[in-house]
């Protein structure tokens, strides 16, 4: 078998069972809810309140972190593989981007203020240069983002610029988001963003691009290739066993006891344990994949992953107009552990739908469009009889 197209199986396997971490997390604690980091929780069941310490210990800013270091890998597949077709594969990554920034743009404005893409595509062009940084350097910069840039916002001035808890935000959110027609949503969202989610992007922002290096140091390291090797998959035992280790230890201290003081030193270890956390994930999860057992069943994800563009946009449009006031206006009426258990359904019938539709075409129906955008040109959708799998086109 190619080892080029085993990697990227394993990368869309990775890939597709971090957004089901993704969908349970944004169900849980941005669409049910109208701002992050509101668990109202305290007077619910004990099967939400059990439900949401299982959430934010195992789950929540985990899966954000692999998918954001992911897409650091496939920064670099793509420009590794455009570099060996491509007089400037650089400027034609940078267009990539460019595409990716408009799509996330229309969605946050347009649909939902939870978007990611639109701070992908902006982290990434400031990636751009690593691709071709020495591993050291790409390493240096990494440790700095970790480390200088919590302790950066903490400086008093640029703590208080990038505030984002404003009184009173969370009822006018409920009350909007919840009730409101489209247009009445629209106007409060564009308003939302510029006072509040452009401070919660300054605190983000350092830790994804981080986390998007880390990816692409994980890629130079051979790591998709190596793990037939007995040697390596000690060292992925050891990183899977003190990864989760240490994240769910410190996770469960955070959880049941008071934060550690300090805004840099707490947001220095908030972010180093999502990273060993999510770090010891993948170990994991690749470590599960050698085995033919184990990756029989875990492929059930690999078609979510192929088509993770056109599938995180699919959960918006549904889950927006279940939620929203112009749909359903479920918001503020579903527990955790409900929205839990509706990501699960959903994320099994978009498997289903994924499989049949790879089928029959070689992207999804969104990356078609981006990989379009991005050449200049229509690119072909249907899959020829004799092509191999979809997974393999990554160019």
């Amino acid at each position: 078998m190619n080892p080029q197209r085993v990697r990227i199986d394993e990368i869309d396997i990775l890939r597709g069972l971090a957004l089901l971490g993704v969908l349970t997390m944004n169900l849980a604690e941005a669409f049910r809810v109208p701002y992050w980091g509101i668990h109202p929780e305290a007077h619910a069941g004990a099967v939400d309140r059990a439900m949401a310490f299982v959430g934010t210990v195992f789950v929540s800013g985990k899966s954000f972190t692999l998918f954001s270091m992911l897409f650091g890998v496939g920064l670099s597949i793509f420009f590794e593989r455009a570099s060996a077709r491509h007089p400037n594969a650089m400027r034609l990554l940078a267009r990539r981007l460019v595409v990716l920034l408009m799509f996330g743009s229309a969605h946050m404005f347009l649909l939902w203020h939870g978007d990611i893409l639109m701070s992908y595509a902006l982290i990434g062009l400031f990636a751009l240069p690593f691709l071709r940084a020495r591993t050291r350097v790409v390493l240096g910069v990494a440790v700095a983002c970790f480390v200088a840039g919590p302790f950066l916002r903490s400086w008093p001035p640029l703590r208080e610029a990038l505030n984002s808890r404003i009184p009173g935000h969370y009822e006018d959110a409920l009350r909007v988001y919840g009730t409101g027609t489209y247009g009445e949503i629209l106007r409060f969202r564009i308003d939302e963003f510029f006072r509040v989610i452009v401070r919660v992007y300054g605190h983000v922002w350092p830790r994804e691009l981080g986390n998007m290096l880390v990816g692409m140091l994980i890629w130079r390291s051979g790591a998709f290739s190596r793990v037939v090797a007995y040697g390596y998959r000690r060292v992925l035992s050891r990183i899977a066993g003190g990864g989760i280790a240490l994240g769910a230890g410190y996770s469960i201290y955070g959880a049941l006891h008071a934060p550690i003081s300090g805004v840099g030193l707490r947001s220095l270890v908030h972010g180093l344990t999502m990273l060993v956390f999510a770090l010891g994930y993948g170990a994991a999860l690749l470590l599960l994949l050698a085995s033919a057992r184990w990756r029989e069943w875990l492929s059930l994800a690999a078609p979510i992953g192929r088509m993770a563009f056109t599938n995180y946009l699919t959960q918006t449009l549904v889950f927006t107009t279940l939620f929203y006031g112009y749909g359903f206006g479920w918001l503020g009426q579903v527990g955790y552990a409900m929205s839990v258990a509706i990501g699960l359904v959903f994320y099994g019938l978009q498997g289903i739908l994924s499989t049949v539709w790879l089928r029959h075409f070689a992207f999804g129906p969104f990356e078609w469009a981006w990989r379009s955008l991005t050449y200049g040109e229509w690119q072909p959708l249907r899959r020829a009889p004799s092509a191999c799998t979809p997974g393999a086109a990554t160019t």
